[in-house]
């Protein structure tokens, strides 16, 4: 983001995966283990990798994982009237779960409840590369034509 009366140019760059290593001293393959398998990493190297990631707030980058896993790290999730407290509570539990996961969810909200819609809002949430889909709707809703 370009603060006002700040030029691209003069913004600082995110720090990168090869800046942790740098700081931490370790490789940038030592970086990935301890980010995505850290019982195979010794404590003291884990916790300065760790150290360095919050010096530099590092944030890995979503997109790369993605090419690399083929996965998104994200849910979609398909609901209706989220004002009525079912599917509002239903939807807050949703994403309390996702987060203790570590996903995040993308919410596709439908004006009408129906076959149509609901096929709408799941090619919706597909076209984000989601992981999984889950249908938010009445039982008797989700089962009429």
């Amino acid at each position: 983001m370009v603060r006002p009366g700040e030029s691209p140019a003069e913004r600082p760059r995110a720090a990168v995966m090869e800046d942790v290593a740098e700081l931490a001293g370790v490789s940038a393959m030592t970086v990935s283990r301890v980010l995505n398998a850290p019982e195979k990493v010794r404590p003291e190297t884990r916790e300065r990798v760790l150290a360095a990631v919050r010096e530099l707030d590092y944030r890995p980058n979503s997109a790369a994982r993605m090419l690399v896993t083929g996965r998104s790290g994200v849910l979609g999730v398909v609901c209706f009237d989220t004002t009525l407290y079912g599917p509002a509570s239903t939807l807050f539990g949703v994403e309390q779960a996702a987060r203790d996961s570590d996903y995040l969810v993308s919410i596709a909200s439908l004006p009408v409840l129906d076959r149509r819609w609901i096929g709408r809002g799941v090619d919706r949430l597909r076209s984000q590369s989601v992981d999984g889909v889950i249908v938010v709707a009445p039982h008797e809703s989700a089962a009429e034509g």
